[in-house]
């Protein structure tokens, strides 16, 4: 094998075919030199911004793959249906490694901590945002009996855990609020610390109950109502997803259908067919209007309507500062006992002794409502509990 120099190149004009030793001669071009058309290279296809250039199987050709890129910080993988993002930043500790994996359905987000030696660290799913945004951490669905996280997109947040406790509220350095209520982004309401006291501001306890015949009629605010010896009922259906055992609430009982029945929910767009079940109530009667003078069995005062539930539900306030509604042929001083006048309204008690029958004691004599029938409602303290 020999080695070829030359210094000058004449153009060669038409067709012609220009030899340079033997086949495995090496042939060395001086510096500048520049090769004419006549001399072929490799072409790019679909060549771009940080694409990533692979064998197209042809002689000559390599391929931009416009799924495949790579910036110096981002390595980007792309395939129909879902997008993979590989990010990598190095420490004292080790490599870290993230990935976001995309479909239609889902955007799985993995994290890994390793050592670069140990290469046999499994992956393990971290975080979901599902088609509709909301985010699950700890879980895979948005299932309230499942222990984790859930940020809807709503706004809703649900927090489960198995055995431990849900939240930490820490304020540092100053007693003040720990939570601030709000509603229609007016503050409503706050718990606060002072010291070792937590005070919830301000107060007032609270009953689910409802009707006997499940109606909703119009009940004027600080009404009188009495409980009834039936226990509230609320129903939900268990359904199998994804081999989890889940639950749905509907409120009511559907017409024609028991406890153990076969029922189809639809959850999240999806249908599910579960088995009717009756939610657990020890505690929480029934109600009706107060139509008893005197009585014992006052549950506590209409505050309004569960407007979120699918029954009609309705909150009785029993315990805290709420209004009562006083008959308007009563005059009412701060200090003085109520009970039950018999037609929903309430009337001063003779004495000032606690009684099973005392209904709450009037705070202010201010008129807050002023109601058609000439009945009206004045703030007050509960004792209904």
């Amino acid at each position: 094998m020999s080695t070829i120099e030359t210094n000058t190149v004449k153009p060669i004009s038409g067709s012609s075919t220009l030899t340079l030793g033997e086949s495995g001669d090496t042939v060395s071009l001086g510096s500048g030199v520049t090769a004419g058309t006549g001399l072929t290279g490799t072409t790019i296809n679909n060549n771009a911004d940080n694409r990533l250039i692979t064998g197209s199987g042809t002689a000559n050709t390599l391929e931009g793959e416009a799924r495949l890129r790579y910036d110096g910080d981002v390595l980007w993988q792309e395939a129909s249906g879902s997008t993979t993002e590989f990010r990598q930043t190095v420490d004292g500790a080790g490599t870290y490694w993230s990935s976001l994996i995309a479909s239609a359905s889902d955007v799985k987000l993995y994290t890994r901590t390793a050592s670069p030696l140990l290469l046999g660290c499994n992956n393990a799913e971290k975080m979901r945002i599902d088609n509709s945004g909301n985010i699950m951490v700890g879980k895979t669905s948005l299932a309230l009996g499942t222990a984790g996280t859930e940020i809807e997109v709503g706004g809703t947040g649900v927090f489960t855990a198995s055995g431990n406790h849900l939240l930490n509220l820490n304020r540092l350095a100053s007693d003040g609020d720990i939570v601030r209520i709000y509603q229609a982004t007016s503050q409503e309401g706050s718990i606060s610390v002072s010291g070792s006291t937590v005070s919830y501001n301000s107060f007032s306890g609270s009953h689910w109950s409802r009707l006997a015949d499940n109606s909703k009629p119009t009940i004027l605010r600080g009404t009188v109502m009495e409980s009834i010896s039936t226990l509230m009922d609320w129903y939900q259906v268990e359904y199998t997803k994804d081999e989890e055992t889940l639950t749905e609430y509907i409120g009511a009982l559907p017409d024609g259908k028991s406890v153990g029945d076969s029922h189809t929910v639809t959850v999240d767009g999806v249908e599910y067919t579960g088995t009717i079940s009756k939610e657990d109530n020890e505690r929480l009667p029934k109600c009706k209007i107060s139509d008893t003078e005197d009585s014992k069995a006052v549950y506590g005062v209409f505050m309004d309507w569960d407007n979120d539930d699918t029954v009609n539900d309705m909150y009785v306030t029993a315990l805290g500062a709420f209004v009562v509604r006083i008959h308007g042929d009563e005059t009412v001083a701060i200090g003085d006992y109520l009970q039950s006048k018999g037609d929903g309204t309430a009337k001063v008690q003779a004495d000032d002794i606690l009684r099973a029958s005392t209904i709450a004691k009037v705070t202010s004599t201010e008129k807050t409502h002023i109601y058609d029938d000439g009945s009206y409602c004045v703030p007050c303290t509960l004792h209904c509990g």
